[in-house]
């Protein structure tokens, strides 16, 4: 029945609001190393520690990039978008079974061949998150490597 699925969603979403995902600046982010997080951002574009590099993207520009997050995003993964600027952006997306609130976030960098991306997925409840972040951000970097 889709009325008792969205009655879920919503007891979901009220009992695991997702009010701390916002956006966050990649120059001033401080992050923990705890497992439930993950980072693929050069060293020069951040002080913090990553778990891999930024994603080079060559030959496309930045309204292909935010189309194709927003396809992983909503179409592939049900998020919602919670902020979009002209580089950067944030989308909530809930673990599948628990429906868990996950931030998925991502810097643009123009250059002259096309841009460098930076993303960054943290769960916000939990003290581990099972490989879930690493595989958002990994699977992003996919499609947008695939482009």
């Amino acid at each position: 029945d889709y009325g008792s699925s969205s009655v879920f969603e919503a007891l979901f979403a009220l009992i695991f609001p997702d009010t701390a995902i916002r956006p966050l600046e990649l120059d001033v982010l401080r992050r923990s190393r705890s497992p439930n997080d993950f980072l693929l951002a050069d060293a020069d574009l951040t002080p913090a520690p990553s778990d891999g590099e930024s994603v080079e993207i060559v030959g496309l520009d930045l309204d292909a990039i935010h189309a194709a997050v927003r396809r992983y995003a909503l179409d592939e993964k049900g998020g919602s978008l919670r902020d979009q600027q002209a580089l950067s952006g944030v989308y909530v997306i809930r673990t599948p079974i628990l429906k868990y609130p996950n931030g998925l976030y991502y810097w643009i960098e123009p250059s002259e061949q096309g841009a460098r991306v930076s993303l960054y997925s943290k769960s916000i409840y939990g003290h581990i998150d099972y490989g879930k972040n690493h595989d958002y951000v990994m699977a992003l970097a996919g499609d947008l490597l695939a482009l």
